[in-house]
């Protein structure tokens, strides 16, 4: 295996969260597959405080732990953002930038046989971006950060999973990166995705594409899970109520375990082994239309209503009146003759 493979890591987190167990089992994934890999966790200091007890033992996997001084004011996120547009000028040599929430299905290795100086996947395995479930969202937020081009982009990329070379050409995209991320701040625009858009607009498009099994985005990637090499599972679809999710590491239960035994359980280290031991018995998928319906304000809302006690009420008034409509329908048929649509 080749012992110059290098994993790069962002993390901020407290004990109030979860984010540190999901690092946990990603790197513990990288190691699975490749024990030689050089695992870097850049935290801030706040992080590296916390690092005591359970959550010592959950950095085990990491190689290197580079610790950066951030305002202690800033919240998590920002941090973890800070942390992560600024990266090239805190950690030497080539790197492949990983989301924690992610798990590595297959040795990394060949990564750095990519030619390429910064590269990554396209968001939503879109190859047209005005095809992205997200294109109006992303739109949005890209004229709200000063760049109402992004509009007429012809790819938009996932930030989840980076090849980062140590050249003069990404360290400048890394500096524009977090100085666009700024900016973005100011309008109201928290994600680093779209200043990553602008920092690729701005510098002639030098972000190259990586094949899609670099970051198989569990929520429209499905295709490409069997040949997957990291499995990017989103930390936002997390379980609520007990309600059991699509994926194993989306299960706040099994992440609850983790953070207080510090043990990783028998089913996630099976589904490191096969990603499609970790997917639900019971789950859907869904293509063309609906994949658009369901970021849509009216399913958010007829969602919210499923788990209210006015649902069954709701439910069967729209049985009786899709009831009342087929009777409405023959009757008028048989009136006028046929030709109703």
């Amino acid at each position: 295996m080749n012992s110059k493979l290098s994993i790069l890591y962002v993390l901020s987190s407290s004990d109030k969260d979860i984010y540190l167990e999901q690092a946990y089992v990603s790197m513990c994934s990288v190691k699975h597959y490749t024990p030689t890999a050089h695992i870097t966790l850049l935290v801030d200091q706040v992080t590296a405080e916390s690092f005591i007890g359970v959550r010592k033992q959950e950095i085990c996997y990491a190689d290197e732990v580079v610790v950066v001084d951030l305002p202690r004011e800033l919240d998590g996120q920002r941090r973890s953002r800070m942390l992560k547009t600024s990266a090239r000028k805190h950690v030497k040599g080539d790197f492949l930038f990983i989301d924690s929430d992610t798990i590595v299905v297959q040795p990394l290795d060949d990564i750095f046989d990519v030619d390429a100086e910064i590269a990554a996947c396209y968001d939503s395995h879109c190859v047209d971006f005005k095809e992205s479930p997200y294109y109006n969202a992303n739109v949005g937020m890209g004229i709200r950060i000063g760049m109402p081009e992004v509009a007429d982009e012809e790819h938009y990329f996932n930030s989840g999973v980076i090849l980062a070379r140590d050249t003069d050409l990404v360290h400048r995209f890394y500096e524009k990166w977090n100085a666009n991320r700024l900016f973005g701040v100011e309008k109201g625009v928290f994600m680093d995705q779209p200043s990553f858009s602008k920092t690729d607009f701005q510098m002639g498009h030098v972000v190259k594409c990586i094949d899609d099994v670099w970051n198989v985005e569990l929520k429209h990637g499905i295709k490409f899970l069997k040949d997957a090499k990291i499995v990017h599972y989103l930390c936002t679809n997390k379980s609520k109520n007990k309600e059991r999710q699509f994926f194993i590491m989306n299960d706040m239960n099994v992440l609850n375990e983790i953070k207080q035994t510090g043990n990783i359980p028998h089913d996630v280290l099976e589904t490191i082994k096969d990603p499609f031991y970790g997917i639900s018995p019971v789950s859907h998928c869904f293509a063309g239309k609906d994949v658009y319906f369901f970021r849509t304000r009216t399913f958010a809302f007829a969602r919210g209503l499923y788990d209210s006690r006015m649902f069954p009420y709701i439910e069967w008034s729209i049985g009786k009146c899709n009831g009342l409509k087929s009777k409405v329908r023959k009757m008028l048929t048989k009136v006028i003759g046929g030709g109703m649509p």
